[in-house]
């Protein structure tokens, strides 16, 4: 029984630290979260985001503090007056703080 606990907490410790995102995983999160959100409003705003969510995932990504924990990560870009923390965990990310 102690072997097979064994060999299951290694296996999830693996999954978690194989599957931790990278700061370019990120950063295309950014570029989708962009896109969402321009297609949500007007043609124009649409055409915006589609010709800016590149360049502005891309200068997120490069101001943002990326804390390696092996298992998982955390991230946290300044946008101005605004904070964001995200948690990337199992190639997935959760915001955790908007200020």
């Amino acid at each position: 029984m102690k072997l097979s606990s064994t060999i299951v907490m290694v296996s999830i410790v693996g999954l978690l630290a194989f599957t931790n995102p990278t700061l370019d995983s990120y950063e295309q999160h950014i570029h989708q979260i962009i896109t969402q959100e321009a297609n949500k409003r007007d043609d124009l705003t649409q055409a915006l985001g589609t010709l800016f969510s590149g360049v502005a995932s891309s200068f997120i990504a490069s101001s943002t503090v990326r804390n390696n924990y092996i298992l998982f990560s955390t991230y946290e870009s300044n946008l101005g007056n605004r904070n964001l923390k995200f948690v990337g965990v199992l190639g997935n990310f959760f915001q955790i703080s908007s200020r």
